[in-house]
């Protein structure tokens, strides 16, 4: 009887382990596909500086900032995933800015370029809009598996850990 009752518990933690395990992994696919569509849509900036540059009179001001947050993203290229969350984050506040800014000149919305660029800025933001919603609600859904983990014997068996949500 006890001999069932072991070989169940632990049939049972393996089943868990591997479970977490595949979690985990889902995230580090998702983090690797939401970086890429960040250096997507970071690598269209030099395209927005070159068509923006005969129609903004402070063109340097304006781009003084993204091209700074592009040094930082290109020197820390093997920073943690929420280091580069933050970085991101910031970079997309400046493209908003420069949109906004743009947006001012009614000879650069007739630019068939600028347009295409725009709507490129917008699809890939878009896209890293619904990859960041799905990673955070694996991300929940893995911190309550981990939590359940760590209320019972299973954690010692297991090494996944809980992940700081963004």
């Amino acid at each position: 009887m006890w001999i069932i009752i072991s070989i169940s518990i632990l049939v049972i933690c393996i089943i868990f382990n591997l479970f977490l395990i595949s979690f985990d992994k889902k995230l580090k696919r998702l983090e690797k596909q939401i970086i890429l569509l960040f250096e997507k849509r970071t690598h269209l900036v030099p395209s927005l500086y070159e068509i923006t540059k005969k129609y903004l009179t402070k063109h340097e001001e304006v781009f003084s900032e993204i091209i700074h947050l592009r040094k930082i993203e290109f020197s820390n290229y093997n920073e943690s995933f929420l280091q580069r969350i933050q970085n991101e984050t910031l970079i997309h506040h400046e493209l908003n800015f420069i949109f906004k800014v743009a947006n001012q000149h009614p000879k650069i919305q007739k630019d068939e370029k600028f347009l295409l660029i725009r709507d490129l800025f917008l699809d890939n933001s878009y896209e890293i809009g619904k990859k960041v919603e799905v990673y955070k609600k694996v991300i929940q859904l893995l911190n309550r598996f981990v939590t359940i983990k760590n209320f019972t014997i299973i954690w010692i068996f297991i090494w996944v850990e809980k992940r700081i949500e963004i």
